[in-house]
């Protein structure tokens, strides 16, 4: 079993799902299904993330472990579930596995609701200092039972 499995298993075997919420995230994610397009609610969970991280700022640290910790203590509070980081050298890669979003909203949200976790971690890198040239975007489609994020901190012309 790999690092990511052994760390999501640990994940879902420690997080119980809470329906208290369930019919009216549902709900809510048809509603605006039908109002936008999925462009214009990512955009707008986007926005809700960059709030969410700037109500709620990062411990300063010094290294990308630093940083992993802290956004990891973040998510563990509200069972998001857990992110890795990456440097590979022409790029940050961010892995954010075992997010509530498929549970919590449906299937169909998936084109649009890590648009959260984009905006949440585009403003806590803007508030540890990273360029303001870089872009911070999902690359890729969820990956496995676990829904694996990826996404990149790079120039734009690596995102190509």
């Amino acid at each position: 079993m790999s690092d990511l499995e052994q760390g999501s298993l640990a994940y879902f075997l420690s997080a119980p799902v809470d329906a208290q919420w369930a019919d009216f995230l549902r709900v809510m994610a048809e509603e605006l299904a039908e109002q936008m397009s999925a462009e214009e609610i990512r955009a707008f969970f986007a926005v809700l993330g960059r709030r969410i991280a700037r109500r709620n700022p990062l411990a300063a640290g010094e290294t990308l472990q630093d940083l992993e910790s802290a956004v990891n203590q973040h998510l563990r509070r509200c069972n998001w579930g857990w992110m890795r980081v990456r440097d590979l050298n022409t790029s940050l890669e961010f892995l954010h596995s075992c997010s509530p979003l498929r549970q919590a909203l449906g299937d169909q949200a998936m084109d649009w609701a890590p648009g959260l976790f984009e905006g949440m971690y585009d403003e806590w890198l803007k508030q540890s200092g990273a360029d303001e040239t870089l872009v911070f975007q999902q690359v890729g489609r969820p990956e496995g039972m676990q829904d694996t994020l990826r996404f990149r901190l790079a120039h734009p012309s690596q995102l190509l």
